[in-house]
């Protein structure tokens, strides 16, 4: 396991490098440079996270619709837009690395079923 730690490392070091990190990296800071357009768009991301793992009966769909209508603008800032896609890009990129380090791993999840 030593080795699969320094390959760890080494590939840490490499996501810091991409150009996916570096672009999520960039386009977060000018973000927060605008702490008023920070605040509003952080606003609506927990809404939108509370939104996507409620239990609630209401109708998922129209709820989100009504939550990106409310904060459209806001969605429309180029720094949020540039932030929002960079942000998506990164997080591909780092399911893919997931998968990829877990692909034949196997681990028994049973107890875990009811």
């Amino acid at each position: 396991m030593q080795k699969a730690m320094e390959l760890a490392v080494q590939l840490n070091e490499t996501i810091k490098n991409s150009e996916e990190y570096r672009r999520y990296v960039e386009t977060d800071n000018k973000l927060r440079n605008e702490p008023e357009l920070y605040a509003r768009f952080n606003e609506f991301r927990r809404r939108n996270y509370d939104l996507q793992f409620s239990e609630g009966d209401s109708n998922l769909y129209d709820e989100v619709f009504n939550l990106v209508k409310e904060y459209d603008t806001i969605l429309q800032d180029s720094l949020v837009n540039d932030f929002i896609m960079a942000e998506q890009r990164f997080c591909s990129t780092m399911q893919e690395i997931y998968s990829s380090l877990a692909a034949g791993l196997e681990m028994d999840y049973e107890y875990l079923e009811k």
